[in-house]
């Protein structure tokens, strides 16, 4: 994940954004803000419709609104909740939030196989076992 290109903020209009959703890697991660009812609806549709298509989609949403300001209306959160879909919703403003990610340094987990297993590939070549085995041994 490049937080650079794979961040995106939403502000265009819902056709645009369409076309974007699907132009962009699919691991892309969009902010919009908690008004933008279009755009959230149009997430669910495109996350829906490639779910149907058994289509790679791990793009994820994060709506975005200040605390006790700006609220989601409540038939796109009833919507939302009880959904197995990858939305975020925040009580920070769009650029907090995309800078928290940005300046997030993400820490290497056992149970990310990928992650690991990636890990080891990078470094396996540069580790000398025997010479490790010998310095350890009795």
């Amino acid at each position: 994940f490049d937080t650079q290109k794979d961040m995106n903020l939403v502000t265009t209009s819902l056709s645009h954004f369409l076309e974007n959703i699907r132009a962009k890697p699919p691991r892309t991660l969009y902010f919009c803000h908690a008004t933008r009812n279009d755009v959230i609806l149009g997430f669910l549709g495109e996350f829906q419709r490639r779910k149907l298509l058994n289509e790679e989609f791990e793009a994820g949403l994060v709506i975005c609104k200040r605390k006790d300001k700006y609220d989601m209306t409540k038939e796109v959160l009833d919507m939302i909740q009880g959904l197995d879909v990858p939305i975020l919703m925040v009580s920070h403003s769009t650029r907090d939030a995309m800078s928290m990610i940005h300046d997030y340094t993400p820490k290497l987990n056992i149970d990310d196989t990928n992650r690991v297993q990636k890990a080891i590939e990078h470094y396996e070549p540069f580790i000398n076992f025997e010479e490790v085995l010998s310095r350890t041994s009795n």
